[in-house]
């Protein structure tokens, strides 16, 4: 307890001395939860507990770089507004020596448990393939403030033979289901992604009881993050593949869980978000019944000369279809942060050939209906972080009938130009709600059919907001524009 103690001491004083001599920052978000300093990764052990949000992250308190991972620790009483508390987990163990990896957290008899990947590397180099990995336990009993590392770690040291390789098996969720404990585990064999689902009695003694799902050789060569929870009664399967494209991807199965058997019927793996930089989400039930989920917008922060790298996403509500897809929206919380509505002509109206000035702004919120039965324009959408040098473009491409976002045009860390179809037909109206925060971007579409976040760089007079259609007209349904930022 005393190594622990001392290793958080550590980072304390680490991020206290950046914190003095923190410079301002244009595009640090203000209503995302970002680190204090430094590197933030994977969102671990959200959890609703002693009546507040508990966001817990992996974390480098010494470096905007990778490495030397802490568990982060923040609270909030709404979701918009983050506070943030000591350092939860240090590597201070034999077994967790060189890093706490992601894990989850859950409450028993009052007690918070968070559950980690301990790692080790196992060789001076530290390469990809080189660790050891075993899932360990700390316990919190002054309501989630400090945590005492569990004398028995590790918990579970290694897959079942055969199922798979302990250098690659990491981030356990952990559930309740009719009076017992399930955990679902990533890990890999012979090059293909793969989640085993264990069973315990108590929290410190785990069964291994089947392989929920595995990759066919086309989802990458690891499933990171899985997490399982049920919705309408359909049971949720997110995971997040390595290696499946080049940027990260997170996507998720609907199917049913037979809890006496182990086995896992689902559908085919569908993406949780189309963006640039969405990784690693955790998803966990608010006090009244809502699924939210959060995760990871990843950045180079030194490479970009920036004291912070990384921020988690808006949290959002999920929702299943009727196609049993998901749907996604930001929390209702949102609307604390709408300080005043901006003026903007009233909807209905016709949008030409061109675009139409909204105004200026970072921290905002876009909603705008496109009616596309009548739209003879090829392309309509949003232009925003524009100036005369650089723009980013939200847009509807009516010949492919597919919705596109364009990032080329931004002079630093540009993103490709990404699209997506809207199906066979085309739709009667296009429903787009844009969040700004600096640099954090989400896009929400059609009632959250679709979702793309990422993280961009403009120019500090790269503020402009504007709708246009090009080669034609559209008409515009609904147009509501908020300013967002803290209330006090």
């Amino acid at each position: 307890m005393r190594q622990h103690q001392q290793a958080i001491a550590k980072a304390e004083q680490a991020i206290r001395l950046c914190l003095d001599n923190l410079e301002q920052d244009g595009h640090r978000p203000v209503f995302h939860a970002v680190p204090r300093v430094n590197w933030m990764n994977d969102p671990n052990g959200l959890i609703y507990y002693h009546e507040a949000y508990h966001l817990f992250y992996q974390h480098n308190p010494f470096s905007p770089q990778w490495g030397n991972i802490h568990w982060g620790h923040m609270r909030s009483r709404n979701l918009i507004h983050w506070e943030h508390l000591p350092i939860a987990l240090a590597p201070s163990e034999a077994y967790d020596r060189d890093g706490c990896f992601s894990g989850c957290a859950v409450e028993h008899d009052g007690r918070l448990y968070l559950f980690y990947t301990a790692n080790i590397f196992t060789s001076p180099q530290g390469l990809p393939d080189d660790l050891l990995q075993q899932q360990c336990l700390a316990v919190s009993e002054d309501g989630g403030l400090t945590f005492r590392k569990y004398e028995g770690n590790p918990i579970i040291s290694s897959p079942p033979e055969g199922i798979g390789d302990n250098n690659h098996f990491r981030d356990p969720k952990v559930w309740r289901h009719e009076g017992q404990w399930y955990m679902v585990l990533g890990t890999k064999k012979q090059g293909r992604g793969k989640v085993l689902l264990y069973r315990s009695e108590n929290l410190l003694d785990w069964t291994y009881v089947s392989v929920l799902v595995e990759s066919d050789g086309s989802m990458g060569h690891m499933f990171e993050c899985p997490d399982l929870f049920t919705i309408d009664g359909c049971d949720i399967l997110v995971v997040s593949p390595e290696g499946m494209k080049d940027h990260p991807v997170s996507g998720y199965f609907a199917g049913k869980l037979d809890y006496a058997t182990g086995r896992y019927e689902h559908e085919g793996f569908h993406l949780l978000d189309h963006g640039h930089h969405f990784y690693a989400p955790q998803t966990f039930q608010g006090p009244d019944g809502r699924r939210i989920l959060i995760a990871w917008m990843p950045m180079k922060g030194s490479e970009l000369g920036k004291s912070w790298s990384g921020s988690m996403t808006f949290p959002r509500e999920l929702t299943l279809g009727s196609d049993r897809r998901l749907r996604f929206k930001p929390v209702d919380e949102i609307a604390r942060l709408r300080q005043r509505a901006t003026r903007q002509p009233p909807a209905p109206f016709r949008l030409e050939e061109g675009s139409l000035e909204l105004g200026q702004g970072t921290e905002l919120e876009l909603i705008v209906t496109f009616n596309l039965r009548d739209m003879t324009a090829a392309q309509a959408g949003i232009r925003f972080f524009a100036s005369s040098r650089e723009e980013a473009i939200l847009g509807y491409e009516a010949g492919t009938n597919a919705l596109f976002v364009d990032y080329g045009h931004l002079s630093a860390s540009p993103c490709e130009r990404k699209s997506v179809s809207l199906g066979n037909g085309r739709p009667e109206e296009l429903k787009l709600r844009l969040l700004l925060d600096h640099s954090a971007v989400e896009v929400f579409v059609n009632e959250g059919e679709l979702a793309f976040s990422t993280l961009l760089f403009p120019g500090p007079d790269s503020r402009e907001l504007s709708l246009f259609a090009r080669g034609g007209c559209v008409d515009v349904e609904q147009l509501e524009l908020y300013r967002l930022g803290q209330d006090l």
